[in-house]
C-alpha cells in the first residue's frame, strides 16, 4: 500500500448501515436499496402511554397533533365506557395507535396462562372492532410483570411489547416483545428527555418513552409544559429522527426485510417498477423508503404515485429517494427532461455493505468501460488477505466477500482501475 493511498485512508470512513438496508442489482443497470428506517432517517423515537388516564387524551393528544407527532396509547378496554369509545373513535386518526394493555390490567404471571391468553385476546378484539384494523397490534404488559410462558401468549396475538424494563433498542437485534424504554415521572425534565434522543440519534438507536399522567392525574404525571418542550426539541431533530408508533416501526422492519423491488420496464427514457412484501396487506400497510440509480441525464423527475422525491449524488451516480407502499402496484418514473448524455468512464463504488460487519463484506462496482479492476481487503499492517481481479469488465460487478474467520478489528478495502488508475478505499471494522 503506497503512502498516498494511507494518506486517502483519514478521510473515508464508511458509515454504519443497519442490518435491514439492501441493495439489490440486475445487470442492466437497475439498482435499488430500501432504506433502513423510513425516510432514510437514522434513529426512532416512540411516545407510549399506559392506562388511558384522561389526560393523555384531553391534554396531551392536542399537543401531539398541533406538532404532527405520531404516539401509541396503551388502552385498559374494560375501562373504556360508551362516552370514551365515542371520544377516541372521533379523535384518534390513523396517525396515533390503539394498543393493548390488556383487558383488565392484571399481573398476566399470578393469573395463569389460560386467564392470561384470554386477558390478551379480549382486549384485542375490543380494539379491532371498535377502532379498526391498525388498532390492537401492539401491546404493553400491566406493571410490566411477564414471564417465558407470557410472551408466547403475546407473540401469537401481538406484533410486539412494550416493557417496562429500561435503556434503548437496537436494530442489530431487536427484541420485540421486550421494548425497553425511557420512562417520564414527577422529577422528568424537559432536559433530561431531551438528553435521551440525544443519545438515541448518536447510537442509532429506537427510543421508546412511556409516560402515564399529565398535569396532576394518573400516575406519576408530568406537566404539559414539560411534554411541550419534549416535543418541540422533537421537532427541531426532526432531519434526524422518525417520530412514529410502536406498530408502524415494527411493520417497517418486517416489510423491509421482505421487501423486493422488480423492473417492469427500465431504459434511459422511463422506469415501470413494482414494489412487494409477500406480507398481508390489511396488516402491513407502512410505505418503504427507497433509493433508485437514474441516468445522470434525467432532470425534472416525476413518479406516479404523487409522494415527493428527493435526488442524491454519490461516487457520480445520481439516485432518487421516494416512498411507496409495497403493494405490487405498478409505479412509473419519469423525467420530464433529458440532456445530453456524457461518455462517462472510469470506475464507481455504488454499494458497500454494513459497516462494522460481522462475517461477509458486500459491494457492487459499476465499470463505466472495460477496464481491469483490482480489489484488495487487508489489514491494518498491510498484509492482503483477499485478492480478486476483473478483467476487462465493463457493467455491473457483485462481490461477497466471507468474513468470518477473520478476527476483530480495522481493515481496509482497496479497489484499483488499472487503466484508469482510480482508487477507493474504506476503512472496515470487524465487530
Amino acid at each position: 500500500m503506497n503512502i498516498q493511498c494511507l494518506f486517502v485512508l483519514i478521510f473515508f470512513f464508511h458509515t454504519l448501515l443497519l442490518n435491514a438496508q439492501k441493495l439489490s442489482i440486475d445487470n442492466s443497470g437497475f439498482f435499488y436499496q430500501i432504506a433502513p428506517l423510513y425516510d432514510f432517517k437514522q434513529s426512532v423515537v416512540s411516545l407510549t402511554f399506559d392506562d388511558g388516564w384522561v389526560t393523555q387524551f384531553t391534554v396531551a393528544l392536542p399537543l401531539l397533533k398541533q406538532r404532527n407527532i405520531p404516539a401509541t396509547f396503551y388502552v385498559i378496554t374494560n375501562n373504556i365506557d360508551s362516552v370514551s369509545k365515542g371520544f377516541l373513535a372521533e379523535n384518534i386518526s390513523n396517525d396515533y395507535e390503539l394498543g393493548s394493555h390488556t383487558a383488565s390490567h392484571q399481573n398476566l404471571v399470578k393469573i395463569g396462562n389460560e386467564e392470561a391468553e384470554k386477558e390478551l385476546s379480549d382486549s384485542k378484539m375490543f380494539l379491532k372492532k371498535h377502532f379498526g384494523k391498525n388498532s390492537g397490534l401492539t401491546m404493553a404488559f400491566p406493571w410490566g410483570i411477564y414471564n417465558s410462558s407470557v410472551k408466547q401468549l403475546v407473540k401469537k396475538t401481538y406484533l410486539a411489547a412494550r416493557s417496562t424494563g429500561v435503556g434503548y433498542n437496537s436494530f442489530y437485534k431487536l427484541e420485540r416483545y421486550d421494548l425497553r424504554m425511557q420512562s417520564f415521572d414527577k422529577q422528568t425534565s424537559a432536559f433530561t428527555a431531551n438528553s435521551w434522543v440525544d443519545y438515541a440519534i448518536k447510537n442509532k438507536l429506537w427510543l421508546v418513552e412511556m409516560l402515564h399522567g399529565i398535569n396532576d392525574i394518573g400516575f406519576s404525571p408530568i406537566s404539559s409544559e414539560v411534554f411541550s418542550e419534549h416535543l418541540d426539541y422533537l421537532n427541531t431533530v426532526s432531519d434526524k429522527i422518525w417520530c412514529s408508533t410502536v406498530s408502524n416501526v415494527i411493520k417497517y422492519i418486517d416489510e423491509s426485510g421482505n421487501a423486493k423491488v422488480e423492473c417492469d420496464l427500465c431504459n434511459d427514457t422511463i422506469y415501470k417498477i413494482r414494489i412487494y412484501d409477500f406480507m398481508d396487506d390489511s396488516i402491513y400497510n407502512q410505505p418503504l423508503s427507497i433509493k433508485i440509480k437514474v441516468p445522470g441525464n434525467w432532470d425534472s423527475i416525476s413518479i406516479s404515485n404523487n409522494e415527493k422525491i428527493k435526488t442524491e449524488y454519490n461516487n457520480n451516480s445520481k439516485f432518487i429517494l421516494f416512498n411507496a407502499l409495497p403493494d405490487n402496484n405498478q409505479i412509473i418514473i419519469r423525467p420530464e427532461l433529458i440532456s445530453d448524455a456524457e461518455n462517462e468512464t472510469g470506475l464507481r463504488l455504488v454499494y458497500l455493505s454494513a459497516n462494522p460487519f460481522i462475517d461477509n463484506i458486500r459491494l457492487t462496482l459499476e465499470a463505466l468501460d472495460k477496464q481491469d479492476v483490482e480489489i484488495v481487503l487487508c489489514n491494518i499492517s498491510g498484509r492482503i488477505l483477499i485478492r480478486q481481479n476483473e478483467k476487462a469488465v465493463k457493467g455491473v460487478i457483485n462481490l461477497n466477500f466471507d468474513t468470518s474467520g477473520m478476527s476483530n478489528g480495522v481493515y481496509f478495502l482497496k479497489v484499483t482501475s488499472n487503466i484508469h488508475g482510480s482508487c477507493i478505499i474504506r476503512k472496515m471494522i470487524r465487530i
